[in-house]
């Protein structure tokens, strides 16, 4: 047992790095929960507005942070080994490759947004509301892949909490611009969908203007001037790239499965659509945690294994694993508990409450064995065995979960809630087949030495 129970400095270190990341997932969900309820003051067919061009803008999300997690392995253990260099190498790539993706998706949004916003929806009141939503979300994007840039790198090399305080600056300009410009307060317009496409907007500039002004103040170990960033060792560069294709594939059919899943599921009406939105906002109340796997695994994996400490990498992980399912049981009590009242402050159908409702309470069952599973997917990405995360991640979901939810959507009149608990159940072969590749070893090594 004494295998999964770390010392008091494991649990200092954890606490140290997660902590922080935790608070600041924690009040960014909060705070998105009540722009969430402000929108679903509006009506159903505005929340499934913003419910289907987040789920666009989900998938760039998770394509950049696979295209851009490739060169954090190598960030977090170039920074393990102390080799700055290379560290402001990957940083570079991250630059590079983040604008090139918001480019991307703003093209691809501005010609295309229609056409992807009726994969979900036919009511056309929701495709106008979705469209003015994503006139204004496509140019957050650069801003907000930025960010996401420099931070990501502070993260991997342990530093947390000034991200906190910007976190904070960032979602409360967010909610009080919300607050003014949904309903239309003091002296603002009430512009509805609009205003809250435009109150994320400038959050995100927000945003990104201090994470800027953090990277020249405490950046100095991996910040480059305009003048290099395309100096990147031929060598470094193939390295990443790599390592960050079979990643960005990942994201990408993982993001897109994700995206077939919300398809399905909304084929069962507007009320459905809706209340898959409203279970994504509360279940990420407790989801927070796995932003925190992801940094403590990169810091104390990651690190360990860049400063070729192969054992107590090793030993590290098996602990994060446990500390993971453990956090997780106590937090899924709590999503439990909060579905018995949580749903009043939405002004939505006793129909839409009830889908909600019970998608909740199996998000709160499933939260171990999700836990458990991202612990997994982190721990063989910090040792670059990007093989084994494809196979256990997009891989699983297009060969057995994508198939049968849309067998179901299509060719059964089976209610949603029903189609939501087979899916989610998918989860529990994936933990074993996960767990069969980790056991394999093939994570333990130290991309530091073993690559240029």
């Amino acid at each position: 047992m004494h295998k999964f129970i770390g010392d008091k400095a494991f649990y200092k270190t954890l606490f140290t790095v997660a902590a922080p990341l935790v608070l600041q997932q924690l009040i960014t969900t909060s705070v998105q929960l009540v722009d969430n309820v402000m929108v679903g003051k509006l009506s159903e067919q505005a929340i499934g507005a913003v419910s289907v061009v987040n789920q666009l803008y989900f998938v760039v999300i998770l394509i950049t942070f696979g295209a851009l997690g490739g060169a954090g392995v190598f960030s977090a253990q170039y920074f393990g080994s102390k080799d700055y260099d290379k560290l402001k190498q990957t940083f570079r790539f991250k630059l590079i490759v983040g604008f090139m993706i918001a480019s991307l998706s703003f093209i691809i949004f501005t010609f295309f947004g229609r056409s992807l916003i009726m994969i979900f929806t036919d009511n056309e009141i929701t495709i106008e509301l979705a469209l003015t939503y994503l006139s204004y979300a496509k140019w957050s994007a650069f801003a907000w892949i930025l960010s996401v840039a420099i931070s990501n790198t502070f993260r991997e090399i342990g530093v947390t909490k000034p991200l906190l305080i910007i976190s904070i600056v960032a979602i409360l300009t967010n909610t009080i611009l919300n607050y003014f410009l949904i309903f239309g307060h003091l002296f603002f317009p009430e512009l509805g969908v609009e205003g809250a496409a435009i109150a994320t907007t400038v959050s995100r500039v927000v945003e990104v203007v201090l994470i800027f002004i953090l990277l020249e103040r405490k950046g100095h170990l991996f910040n480059t001037r305009l003048r290099a960033l395309f100096h990147i060792d031929k060598k470094v560069l193939s390295s990443m790239i790599v390592m960050a294709l079979p990643l960005l594939l990942n994201e990408l059919f993982w993001s897109t499965g994700q995206t077939t899943f919300l398809h399905a599921y909304a084929r069962r009406g507007d009320s459905a659509l809706a209340a898959m939105n409203i279970t994504g906002a509360i279940s990420q109340l407790v989801f927070v945690t796995f932003g925190a796997i992801a940094t403590a695994v990169a810091v104390l994996v990651g690190n360990t294994l860049g400063r070729n400490e192969l054992d107590q990498a090793r030993d590290n992980s098996r602990k994060l694993i446990a500390t993971a399912v453990m956090v997780a049981a106590a937090a899924g009590l709590i999503l439990f508990g909060l579905s018995f009242f949580i749903l009043d402050l939405y002004s939505v159908s006793d129909a839409t409450k009830q889908i909600a409702q019970f998608n909740i309470r199996i998000n709160a069952l499933f939260i171990p064995v999700f836990s458990f599973n991202v612990s997994l997917y982190f721990t063989l990405r910090a040792g670059g065995d990007t093989k084994s995360t494809f196979m256990m991640d997009a891989g699983y979901m297009w060969v057995l979960p994508v198939p049968v939810a849309l067998i179901l959507s299509y060719f059964t009149a089976l209610p949603v809630t029903l189609m939501f608990l087979i899916i989610q159940a998918f989860d529990i072969p994936k933990m074993l087949f996960g767990l069969s590749r980790y056991r394999k070893e093939h994570w333990i090594k130290n991309l530091a030495i073993d690559q240029p």
